[in-house]
């Protein structure tokens, strides 16, 4: 934590997303960023790695969005929040999904969850990693190719 802090120093960004922590949720509540809260997590249940978590810079306002529903371990991991700013709302989301994970349930739930929280004078902002393997053959590339 000590060589990305400083690696961002000067100029910290407001939003920290992690995708693919590999942490219990234990550990990381013992995880700390100075300068940052954070709140909104998923870690998985039973299979090992994945997870997502955001941290906010302490100086400003969110709300936790619970995704848990929508988390199915290696398919999708997925936590989010709304910041709460008079200049503009946006809904913040980090997501990970393991090469390994069923592609068409990732797609549908987070459809589900961009039909459940989309509004007009919301942005929402999606950071992750999907993990495609855009090069290889495979189902996951044919079901790509499709949409």
């Amino acid at each position: 934590m000590v060589e990305l802090t400083s690696s961002l120093s000067p100029n910290f960004p407001h939003i920290l997303c992690f995708s693919g922590h590999h942490l219990k949720k234990f550990e990381l509540n013992q995880f700390n960023v100075d300068g940052y809260r954070f709140d909104a997590a998923y870690c998985r249940q039973v299979v090992k790695k994945g997870g997502v978590c955001i941290f906010v810079h302490e100086n400003l306002n969110y709300t936790i969005i619970d995704l848990g529903k929508y988390c199915k371990d290696q398919d999708i991991n997925i936590c989010a929040l709304k910041l709460e700013s008079t200049s503009f709302n946006a809904c913040i989301m980090a997501v990970y999904r393991a090469p390994t994970g069923n592609f068409n349930l990732f797609l549908n739930r987070l459809d589900g969850i961009i039909k459940t929280f989309y509004k007009a004078d919301l942005k929402l902002i999606i950071c992750g990693d999907i993990n495609i393997a855009y090069l290889t053959v495979s189902d996951k590339k044919r079901q790509l190719a499709a949409l």
